[in-house]
């Protein structure tokens, strides 16, 4: 097994066992509206994304598949990593809303490993696609405009 590999099974298995434990340790779903609405708009973005990428071309891992294609439309006309914005945007009122110090720990944990892994996935796709280096001046990594 590579090294690029191993680092993508590490950083998905990180990934996963804090989205579980902060589903795992309290509610499924926000309660307070405003925290609720930014839950659902995470939601929508991650189905938009899912919709615009294709089924051929959804990956959990950081590794760019055989025959995949760049996709520049929908929210990634935007933003790089809207599943990862979704994650987030999922993840955080989850955890605000029912605060806890392990929770919270969680989320740090599971922000740093995606934003590590955006980084490992960026360097990836710059070397599978040539025009990734245009597409990424034209866009953020997560939050239109600012990151």
């Amino acid at each position: 097994m590579t090294a690029d590999k191993i680092k993508a099974r590490v950083l998905i298995f990180i990934q996963l066992i804090c989205i579980i434990f902060i589903f795992a340790s309290g509610s499924p779903v926000a309660y307070r509206p405003l925290l609720l609405l930014i839950q659902i708009a995470g939601i929508v973005i991650g189905i938009w994304a899912l919709t615009v990428m294709g089924i051929g071309n959804i990956n959990i891992s950081p590794l760019v598949k055989q025959g995949a294609v760049l996709v520049t439309r929908g929210p990634y006309r935007l933003i790089r990593h809207p599943m990862y914005l979704a994650v987030l945007l999922v993840i955080w009122p989850l955890i605000i809303d029912h605060f806890s110090l392990l929770r919270i720990t969680a989320g740090f944990v599971l922000t740093t490993d995606l934003i590590i892994k955006m980084l490992f996935e960026e360097g990836l796709l710059k070397k599978q696609f040539a025009e990734y280096k245009a597409y990424m001046k034209t866009t953020k990594r997560l939050i239109p405009v600012i990151f």
